[in-house]
Order: C-alpha cells, then sequence, then structure tokens
C-alpha cells in the first residue's frame, strides 16, 4: 500500500473518491454502524457507485463493492478497471474484505485493476488515501482460469 495525496490523483480517480464518500452517506448499517462507499471505473469509462446494505442477520447484507460491481453487470460492462473504497476506519486502510476481493478480481481488467483505499475519519473528511492493486491484496486468487 502507498498513501498517495488527493492532487497525485488523476481527476477521474478524484472523482471515484468524491462518489465513493458521497454514495457512503447513504449506506444502511444500523447494526454494525459500519458505513462503506464504492465507487468503480468500467472499461468503458463510466462510473458506478455502490453502498453497504446490511440486514439484522447480516447474512444478506450486500456490500458496497459487491453493490458497485452489480450496478455495473446491469449495464452489459463485466470488467473495472479501478475502484475506490470509501470508510471510516480508526487505525490502518480501508480495505476490501475478502469476499468483495474476490468479486473485484473476478470482474476486473485483471490483477493490475488500481485500488483507492479512502480512510475517513469521524467526521466524514479524508484521513488519507493509499493505492494497490487488485493483485497485492489478493494475490493467489481465485479466477475462471482455475477451473480449466
Amino acid at each position: 500500500m502507498k498513501k498517495v495525496k488527493l492532487s497525485e490523483l488523476s481527476a477521474v480517480e478524484r472523482r471515484l473518491v468524491q462518489k465513493a464518500i458521497a454514495v457512503r452517506r447513504k449506506a444502511y448499517a444500523p447494526f454494525s454502524h459500519y458505513k462503506c462507499g464504492a465507487a468503480l471505473l468500467d472499461v468503458r469509462n463510466k462510473i458506478h457507485a455502490g453502498c453497504n446494505i446490511e440486514t439484522i442477520d447480516f447474512t444478506l447484507t450486500t456490500h458496497a463493492e459487491m453493490d458497485a460491481i452489480n450496478d455495473m453487470i446491469k449495464t452489459g460492462v463485466f470488467k473495472l478497471k479501478t475502484m475506490a473504497v470509501a470508510l471510516q476506519a480508526a487505525n490502518g486502510f480501508a480495505l476490501p474484505c475478502g469476499l468483495c476481493r474476490q468479486k473485484i478480481r473476478e470482474f476486473s481488467i485483471g490483477p493490475d485493476a488500481k485500488i483507492l483505499a479512502v480512510n475517513l475519519d469521524e467526521k466524514g473528511r479524508i484521513r488519507h488515501v493509499s493505492q494497490t492493486t487488485i493483485d497485492r491484496l489478493y494475490p493467489l486468487a481465485f479466477t475462471p482460469d482455475c477451473l480449466v
């Protein structure tokens, strides 16, 4: 993970960060209070966003990254180039969980798809942004190639 300044990101990456932060405000997390927002850029350069929506038993909870990917797929596009994930984290990075890493990898352009982890403070302001790739987060991914 490499911490980056917002000014070091491209204009579209800054839009992804802002969209992830904005959609996070719409997250429904009355039980965990763990609100997450995600925004991705697909291969046609369209932005898709999603937020987490939890249920009382948590098994039916929709993760923000999955919600954004599902939105992309509904448009007939199946590959993402970059994803920004925004959440409040007192320590560390704002990273996708294991389930989301699997889904991101499967629907990404490949191992070099960029992940922007946006760590927010308790007031929703950017604490820091970190950048990595899906391969660094999930190096031994289970992909369709594994089924051949």
